[in-house]
């Protein structure tokens, strides 16, 4: 109710008491005093009415400053859970120092879940797909991303100063490649900060990094590498996330695309490849004796594949959106693409908690050390002979209790991505703009 209609309420019942004046020669002195009372009480309820429309409306202006409410579901609010970790952030201290350009050259897939998914900046592609490029500030810093086949020693600017290269490192043929790269930074006559990301080997055998770094003498100040390095120091060495199949364009999910309120059809899925020999036969064969066929979604295959069919792409997505669980099996490494696809879709990742052979460091806090210390909401499992007590206590929770963990999962997912963020640019910051 509106003020103007208010005081129109109020003239009108102070005319009324005007008229009731005038017969009250009439009625008598005790009708006048009662018409009197009536008008009182009228002007007093339409004030009452008037407050409390304006307290209701100051509340929900207040409210909706702090919290957002998605149409399918998720609330988003400014504070995180309080079983969250964070990094501790110094960022401040950095915010009134100039500008510092800094190059991020991606020579591997990870640079695009680095770009796109950690540090969210925009992308175009430039030259028909040759060369993509995007900006993004954050702080005090001024990344400057570019990937692409057209990305060559030749072709980048040569006066940089400060550089991020993402690098693969899984096997021998990406070694070379790496170190050429590594090698050719020595002709840029006017670079001086180097760092590195890594897509390490998944037995944590990247000893040829070594001589790069500038502790052992080499130009790189630090490295985050992928998988559970023994070295990890946070100092030089750090660890980072594996991400998406970005070399398969999984795409970054937006958060509030996903209906968390809407019931999947299955309770667990699982879509790969099934070597012999591997925890993958005994996966499947459980699947099979105790008829959790219609429980899980399942296509497998015999022999790998780096490309994915429009088909193929299509069944897996469909999967990770349409079921409560997503299976992770080991494969050469515990640490998988599938981990982070299914959080992208709020679908609980169920993990084979096993180390694999190599040189990964091992100890109760391993393998996944980094998702373990961010209190990832996970379901882990020594062996697939589990899965049937899992799916056991799937069928037993309420549609609600779903919901809320599809929340914890999704959110969890998201301000993970933030951490890695606040601790790159933390990185930067005291290397590069110090």
């Amino acid at each position: 109710m509106t003020e103007p209609t208010n005081r129109k309420a109020k003239t009108n019942c102070i005319h009324a008491c005007a008229r009731n004046g005038t017969s009250s020669k009439h009625g008598g002195r005790a009708h006048q005093m009662l018409k009197s009372l009536r008008c009182k009480i009228l002007a007093l309820l339409v004030a009452s009415i008037y407050t409390i429309l304006t307290i209701y409306a100051l509340q929900v202006l207040l409210v909706s400053e702090n919290q957002k409410r998605h149409p399918k579901g998720l609330v988003i609010t400014s504070q995180s859970p309080a079983t969250f970790y964070r990094v501790p952030r110094k960022a401040p201290q950095y915010r009134q120092k100039n500008l510092v350009e800094v190059e991020i050259w991606g020579k591997a897939a990870i640079g695009l879940y680095l770009w796109e998914h950690i540090l969210e900046g925009p992308l175009e592609e430039r030259l028909g797909g040759a060369w993509r490029y995007g900006e993004k500030q954050i702080q005090n810093i001024k990344f400057i991303f570019r990937t692409g086949p057209w990305v060559v020693p030749n072709n980048v600017p040569q006066q940089t100063k400060s550089l991020v290269l993402v690098i693969n490192g899984r096997e021998s043929k990406k070694v070379e490649f790496a170190k050429a790269w590594l090698h050719s930074l020595q002709d840029f006559p006017h670079l001086q900060n180097i760092g590195v990301v890594l897509l390490g080997n998944e037995r944590c055998e990247n000893d040829w990094l070594y001589s790069y770094m500038k502790n052992n003498g080499g130009h790189v100040t630090f490295a985050f590498i992928v998988y559970d390095i023994a070295y990890a120091d946070s100092e030089i060495y750090f660890q980072w996330p594996l991400g998406v199949a970005t070399y398969r364009n999984f795409p970054n999910v937006p958060f509030l695309s996903i209906d968390v309120q809407k019931p999947r059809k299955f309770k667990c899925n699982f879509l790969g490849t099934v070597y012999p020999n591997s925890s993958r036969v005994v996966l499947q064969t459980v699947i099979k004796k105790f008829n959790l066929e219609d429980e899980c979604f399942m296509k497998t295959r015999d022999t790998w594949s780096p490309g994915e069919s429009s088909q193929s792409a299509n069944d897996y997505h469909y999967a990770l959106a349409n079921s409560d669980l997503t299976l992770n099996p080991v494969g050469m490494n515990t640490e998988c693409y599938r981990i982070y696809e299914a959080c992208s879709y709020g679908s609980v990742p169920v993990i084979e908690d096993v180390v694999t052979p190599g040189h990964c460091r091992k100890g109760n806090e391993f393998p996944l050390q980094l998702l373990k210390k961010f209190k990832a909401p996970f379901i882990y499992v020594k062996d697939w002979n589990e899965l049937p007590m899992i799916i056991e206590k799937e069928k037993n929770l309420t549609h609600n209790d779903v919901v809320k963990r599809r929340k914890k999962v999704l959110l969890w997912y998201k301000m993970f991505k933030e951490t890695m963020r606040d601790k790159f640019v933390e990185t930067i910051q005291q290397n590069f703009a110090a």
